[in-house]
């Protein structure tokens, strides 16, 4: 029997992650905050909760975050750990009757796990759902634990608010769940929303822990989907590659809402590249400057397209820095990530950004499958001869759904057993390849020796 119910309090949660590392992610999680704001839209009692946010403590400089840190291993095996008490206060003082969390990555599948315990030690009548990339892309897998009690894959707001109402379980689309012991039931797939505009702004005023906007840029989405096929990115499979774009008038109507009752000044586009479609980028960034509010943003970006004529443009509407997708400097590196750039296309990139006086992050990614030390080393070269404002270094490291992770099958590798949570891209181990040694990690980081990841 598919038993249904209306949840009319409902508390979704990012996990924490940084941390447990001695730093935090003060950022605002833009897929909850858009939940969020379809809950309660529709007369749910929602709050939005970022157990991975707290005042107490700035963020970790890299090479803190790159050693070999054995604190999170600690934590999920302390019950009594302040993170695991701060979660079990909050669940207590919202009473919720439905708890929601996303698994961002692989790495903090094992967190959201303890989050769910702790979640059902407090009331085991809370019913738990999981969504995230990590859920998406491995439901049954995901759903076997006894403490999830739903999955919902892809784009969340449709079949949140419909559980939430109390709809037939059978007839929500993208829901997995269990009707009996033992047996899960993945319903078919929702179609992806078509008209963007017609979402709510996400509801920031229902977030816990509130975002300082003079401390950090504000986050906002003006596209779905990404075509590529970079083969460490799941992107795809949860966005589709068909690219969704929301009409610039909505885009630019979410900043003047923010800017004017907020006092929000500082945004930060996170759409997987912010130029993927030329003629689009062009249309906003003249729709930011026609509105002559005084802001400014940073995105992340492709190296191609960008030409001076849009570069120029994203520097006059407000842009201060790029966050280029380089990953390597080797030719044959880029082939088997399947980036689909070359390095002098890099280098155009770079230089043409130098010439219009815009900062850029460079994007490094070492340690793919059949790297070799001295492959490694272009990239550290090329990102010397570069010398951009800021490297941003992550190792490969395979997230499931990822063509990555099919490899590492391929090699017969294995995450060794109760350690997969000390790898993710900015940790000190690396999974597929030998090669990443310590010390050429440390080159990467001396190369942001006297800068400063600010982006005024």
């Amino acid at each position: 029997m598919q038993a249904t119910k209306l949840y009319k309090r409902i508390l979704l949660i990012v996990p924490p992650f940084y941390r447990f590392l001695g730093s935090r992610n003060n950022w605002i999680h833009l897929g909850l905050s858009y939940i969020a704001a379809v809950l309660n839209q529709h007369g749910h009692y929602v709050r939005v909760y970022n157990a991975d946010a707290t005042e107490r403590a700035g963020e970790a400089p890299l090479d803190k975050i790159f050693e070999e840190n054995k604190s999170l291993r600690e934590a999920l095996r302390s019950p009594k750990n302040e993170i695991w008490n701060e979660i079990r206060s909050t669940v207590k003082d919202l009473a919720p009757d439905m708890v929601g969390i996303t698994i961002v990555f692989s790495v903090t599948r094992k967190i959201v796990e303890k989050i769910a315990e702790v979640v059902k030690n407090q009331n085991p009548n809370i019913k738990v759902v999981v969504g995230g990339p990590h859920a998406t892309l491995a439901p049954e897998d995901t759903l076997k634990n006894p403490n999830f009690d739903f999955l919902v894959g892809g784009e969340g707001e449709t079949p949140a608010l419909e559980l939430a109402q109390g709809k037939s379980l059978s007839q929500i689309k993208s829901l997995s769940w269990k009707p009996s012991e033992g047996t899960i039931v993945h319903n078919p797939q929702q179609k992806m929303i078509e008209n963007l505009d017609e979402l709510p702004f996400p509801n920031f005023e229902l977030e816990l822990i509130r975002t300082d906007p003079k401390e950090n840029f504000i986050p906002i989405a003006a596209t779905r989907g990404c075509p590529f096929s970079c083969v460490f990115c799941s992107s795809p499979r949860i966005w589709g590659k068909k690219i969704r774009f929301r009409s610039a008038e909505n885009v630019i109507e979410e900043i003047k809402y923010r800017h004017d009752t907020y006092g929000v000044r500082k945004f930060y586009f996170s759409d997987d590249n912010f130029n993927i479609n030329r003629e689009y980028a062009l249309s906003l960034c003249n729709a930011i400057i026609e509105s002559d509010l005084d802001i400014s943003w940073i995105c992340e970006a492709r190296v191609i397209p960008l030409d001076e004529q849009l570069v120029t443009q994203m520097k006059a509407a407000g842009c201060k820095r790029v966050k280029l997708g380089v990953e390597s400097g080797n030719d044959r590196i880029l082939r088997l990530m399947k980036k689909g750039i070359t390095v002098n296309q890099v280098r155009k990139a770079a230089n043409l950004l130098r010439k219009v006086g815009l900062p850029y992050t460079f994007y490094a990614l070492i340690g793919m499958p059949t790297e070799t030390r001295e492959e490694m080393i272009d990239t550290l070269n090329l990102c010397k001869d570069l010398d951009p404002d800021w490297c941003s270094l992550s190792i490969a490291t395979p997230q499931v759904g990822t063509e990555l992770y099919e490899m590492m099958q391929h090699m017969g590798v294995r995450f060794p057993e109760d350690e997969d949570e000390l790898f993710f891209h900015q940790g000190a181990k690396a999974l597929l390849n030998e090669n990443v040694t310590g010390d050429i990690v440390n080159e990467f980081l001396d190369l942001n020796r006297n800068k400063t990841r600010r982006y005024e």
